[in-house]
């Protein structure tokens, strides 16, 4: 007997990646919850097959272990910039 197809599991299994994600939200790891979304909407929105499967699987386990307290939830990284932000004044090569 064939295993069940990707297609019959992946709705099921997007869902409780997402559930994870709104549980990360609500304990104060945004950030954390933010990567396992997008990673999470990338391999649903690509090929409905077994390596979408596996990794769904991946960042549902992730959540799981993040939630848990076994991992550390990754942290936002300020931005850098090559050079200065639309917002930042603009330097004087003149010296007073």
């Amino acid at each position: 007997m064939e295993g069940i197809s990707p297609a019959h599991e992946l709705p099921e299994l997007y869902r409780a990646v997402l559930e994870r994600v709104g549980s990360l939200e609500l304990t104060g790891h945004r950030r954390e919850g933010e990567l396992i979304r997008r990673e999470a909407t990338a391999a649903y929105s690509r090929a409905w097959d077994d390596a979408a499967r596996r990794r769904l699987e991946q960042l549902r386990a992730r959540a799981e272990r993040v939630l848990g307290g076994v991992e550390r939830p990754r942290i936002a990284r300020a931005a850098r910039f090559a050079v200065a932000p639309p917002d930042a004044p603009a330097r004087s090569s003149t010296t007073a």
